[in-house]
């Protein structure tokens, strides 16, 4: 066989995988995972100690509040990721549904728009960032010069 005659049999083997009905699910969000997560964050969402942050106890928590979301959005694997803001939501949603430690009985949906409006917004120090937002699930908002909370260390949206 040539090689042209096998470069023909191949994009014709191509266009009807491409064309089956499987080829959708290489978009769901559990594939997403595997392709633009799983190589740091594992299988599981265990992360790597000292390297990799665990998602399972912090995915939940973190969703629970505006500034959560928006690192969540803004962690440099995601907002960087070739994913469009719709597939970002679908796969944020997913991990939380099937990666968290606690399943949450209800949470916000991450929406397309949502995502839209806080990936671009570059993160700053994403490790003191992600510690400061952990502290406050933990411990509630500590005072800060307003009251409001402590001074942004890191930029987790516009006004920060």
């Amino acid at each position: 066989m040539s090689w042209r005659t096998g470069a023909r049999l191949l994009g014709l083997l191509l266009t009807g995988v491409a064309g089956s009905p499987g080829a959708a699910a290489a978009y769901e969000p559990r594939i997403n995972y595997m392709l633009q997560c799983m190589g740091c964050h594992t299988p599981d969402g265990s992360g790597e100690p000292g390297r990799v942050p665990s998602v399972k106890a912090t995915l939940v928590p973190l969703a629970k509040s505006a500034d959560g979301r928006r690192f969540l959005v803004q962690v440099p694997g995601a907002a960087q990721s070739t994913l469009s803001d719709a597939e970002l939501a679908q796969l944020l949603n997913w991990m939380i549904q099937n990666l968290s430690a606690a399943k949450p009985a209800h949470f916000t949906r991450f929406t397309a728009a949502e995502v839209a409006s806080s990936r671009r917004t570059p993160l700053v120090e994403v490790r003191a960032t992600r510690e400061r937002l952990l502290r406050t699930v933990v411990s509630g908002p500590m005072p800060g010069p307003s009251g409001s909370g402590p001074p942004a260390r890191g930029s987790v949206g516009p006004d920060r």
